[in-house]
């Protein structure tokens, strides 16, 4: 009887625990943690930045409103329904309560999101081999803030947070930043994506109204989910798969 081969996700654990240790895949004890987190409020010292590419986690580097969606040729989701599994690691952080902290506004910006019930929600797990992502600790990369991804294929996929978000100035609001990295995680791209200047970034399409205090767009304010946020996700996850947006088609991935 053939055995299956083991999964990206079974190697890139076992090479880190082969080579790091098994304290490398350590994740937050989320019952540890404690409960919501005050709703910060005022004026933020400069606009959040975030972007969405790979790095490497900071514990593997000893030895990875309007509505914007699209990727190009594709308009990427979740498959309605799913449930997106996530998990946080405990190393590489500055400190135990710096990892317990952003684990603790991960979870909040997650449950902000369910309760919209926007056609998919989030889950924590307490191992990696279980999530389709884990919050990681990026180190310093300047002024960039945190990190995600858009839905994809992939069996592991990570968020990361930088220093930069644990400056006072930043700290408080770290939930609502997580509130639109999540937004990329569920197919949402920067509002600003197709306007012309120094934040474009192309190969997005438009569902609804824009709206400038929208979760996905960069201001002066701590980012927060907008009704027309809600509802244009709504929209998005409600059309038929292989409708197309503009040029481009929805496709549809199960978190793995």
């Amino acid at each position: 009887m053939a055995t299956e081969d083991p999964s990206n996700k079974e190697i890139l654990l076992q090479e880190a625990a082969q080579h790091l240790g098994k304290q490398a895949l350590d994740t937050v004890d989320i019952s540890r943690v404690s409960g919501p987190v005050p709703n910060a409020t005022g004026k933020l010292p400069s606009s959040p930045v975030c972007v969405t590419q790979e790095p490497v986690p900071q514990n593997f580097k000893h030895d990875p409103a309007a509505i914007m969606v699209g990727l190009g040729p594709e308009v990427p989701r979740w498959r309605p329904g799913s449930v997106i599994k996530w998990t946080a690691w405990q190393m590489g952080y500055d400190s135990q309560d710096d990892a317990n902290y952003a684990a603790a506004q991960l979870r909040q910006a997650a449950e902000e999101w369910n309760r919209f019930n926007i056609g998919v929600t989030f889950e924590f797990v307490p191992l990696a081999k279980d999530a389709n992502f884990v919050l990681s600790y990026g180190g310093s990369q300047g002024t960039l803030l945190a990190r995600a991804y858009f839905p994809n294929n992939k069996d592991l996929n990570f968020v990361y947070v930088y220093s930069f978000a644990f400056q006072p100035n930043w700290k408080p609001f770290l939930w609502k930043v997580f509130s639109h990295e999540l937004g990329h995680v569920i197919g949402l791209r920067h509002e600003f994506a197709m306007d012309p200047g120094p934040y474009f970034e192309g190969g997005a399409v438009q569902i609804n109204e824009k709206n400038p205090l929208s979760v996905m767009n960069y201001r002066d304010e701590p980012p927060e989910i907008q009704q027309s946020d809600v509802e244009a996700t709504k929209k998005f996850y409600g059309l038929p798969l292989g409708t197309k947006i503009s040029s481009a088609a929805i496709v549809e991935y199960l978190p793995r």
